[in-house]
């Protein structure tokens, strides 16, 4: 079978748990079923159906473990249910995933039920964004849905924590499909997930030996 659509995926969500992400919220819905898939295969999970409820219980996770939790959803109105938590996400300092599924570009802006902008949904409450884009075999594709995990992740913690939006767009047929001769992708999918995620450190700010001087200056003027 020919399954692009599960192993995109897969490699994604291995690539979130290895750079640190704890425990996945799931909100059901079709778009969304390959990453739900993945998720529910790579780490504790919690199904929650009202997306509000699922991102700030999701909030709650992190808040409590420091870790982030991934939370889930569908396509069109759904991820728009998380813009309280990401704001609480910022104003509070914790890390927390947010991962939509969306539907490919050519039915944006045509009247196809659930689509919605949904780049950059959540402006200045979050503090970045990310395109994962269609499933896309090409291996500078492939090569980077592992570093993009492990960036949205990093991006969770540094330079400050908060809310991270990650958006990911699928085709239909979204099930796996009959293979119609061999798939040269597989290989490096195979390499990659056992590869793992890059490791990405955050740069380390130490202080400027200007500052330094200046305050010991004004601290000793004062005394």
């Amino acid at each position: 079978m020919s399954d692009l659509h599960s192993a995109w995926s897969r490699l994604f969500v291995q690539s979130l748990r290895e750079a640190g992400v704890a425990h996945a919220v799931i909100s059901p819905g079709s778009r969304s079923t390959p990453l739900a898939l993945a998720l529910a295969q790579a780490m504790p999970f919690t199904v929650l159906h009202d997306e509000r409820a699922a991102a700030f219980f999701a909030l709650g996770q992190a808040r409590a473990s420091g870790r982030p939790s991934v939370v889930l959803a569908t396509s069109g109105t759904a991820p728009g249910h998380w813009l309280p938590a990401a704001m609480e996400a910022r104003e509070a300092g914790i890390p927390l995933l947010l991962l939509s599924a969306d539907r490919p570009w050519e039915v944006q802006e045509a009247q196809a039920s659930q689509t919605v902008d949904q780049l950059r949904l959540f402006g200045g409450h979050a503090r970045a964004f990310f395109e994962l884009g269609l499933p896309d075999a090409h291996p500078a594709a492939l090569r980077a849905v592992p570093r993009l995990a492990a960036q949205a992740v990093l991006a969770t913690h540094h330079p400050l924590a908060g809310a991270v939006h990650v958006n990911a767009r699928f085709r239909k047929p979204l099930e796996p499909q009959p293979a119609t001769g061999p798939e040269p992708w597989r290989p490096l999918v195979e390499q990659l997930s056992r590869a793992g995620a890059p490791r990405l450190l955050a740069p380390a700010a130490t202080p400027s030996p200007e500052a330094v001087a200046l305050l010991v200056e004004r601290v000793r003027s004062s005394a």
